[in-house]
């Protein structure tokens, strides 16, 4: 995804993302794990942002590491988690899913709340696959969500917030270009700060609509086994209008 994005963002991300049920996604990611019978030990988190998630998964005993594009995003998740480092040790570092090494490989990996939809071309994505494949040993699982074709289509990412209870604003403006494939979603944000002062500031975030049929051709390709694709936060199977896929794949 380009650098421009979640750059200014950084510092205010966890308020803007403060309704997220984290300690949720992290209790669903071992459900799964748990359906397939499976119980790792490390684990990669991808695109892990400001490492909220990392830091959900770390306190179920999982040993993690995180990477992420954003630079000023990984600053923020190793300031807020200094502080618990010695109880829960998470690494994180900055690197690009599509051509990143940590030398070493993990027991399973994540990739959550859409990050692969970031990554516009095709062949990008295969590339990102080839990395996760390459950083997890043989028969490891990666579990990771995108954003429905159906989700685009339904103009789901045009949102608005001005709770006067809150000290971040935001409009947000999306469109999808059904010949690309690509959803631009303009975004604006309004913060209040300890002076009374108002910062303003602007992120334009695009993701690509990927068919069902594309993601399980590029799991075959990169040394995956599907095992299953769900409706988010279920067992159920995907339908017409499922906002969000979840996979399981198995490294082979």
């Amino acid at each position: 995804m380009p650098h421009s994005q979640f750059e200014d963002l950084a510092p205010y991300y966890d308020e803007l993302m403060d309704v997220v049920p984290y300690e949720f996604w992290a209790d669903y990611v071992v459900t799964l794990f748990n359906f397939v019978g499976y119980y790792p030990q490390t684990l990669l988190d991808c695109a892990c942002g400001t490492g909220n998630l990392s830091y959900e998964l770390a306190k179920l005993g999982f040993q993690v590491t995180g990477i992420d594009l954003s630079q000023p995003m990984i600053l923020e998740a190793q300031k807020k988690t200094a502080p618990i480092q010695a109880a829960f040790p998470i690494q994180f570092f900055q690197g690009d899913l599509t051509a990143f090494n940590l030398e070493r490989t993990f027991d399973a990996a994540t990739c959550l709340y859409d990050s692969l939809n970031y990554i516009l071309w095709i062949s990008d994505l295969q590339k990102a696959f080839c990395c996760v494949r390459k950083h997890l040993k043989p028969g490891g699982i990666f579990i990771f969500d995108m954003n429905s074709e159906w989700a685009f289509e339904a103009n789901l990412f045009t949102q608005r917030s001005t709770n006067p209870k809150k000290s971040l604003h935001y409009e947000w403006r999306s469109r999808f270009d059904q010949e690309s494939r690509v959803c631009t979603v303009s975004m604006n944000f309004k913060k209040k700060i300890d002076s009374g002062d108002e910062v303003v500031f602007r992120e334009t975030h695009q993701e690509r609509a990927y068919s069902l049929q594309e993601v399980e051709s590029l799991i075959d390709v990169t040394g995956w086994q599907l095992l299953h694709i769900f409706d988010a936060y279920t067992l159920n199977r995907p339908h017409r209008r499922s906002e969000r896929w979840f996979f399981v794949v198995k490294a082979i």
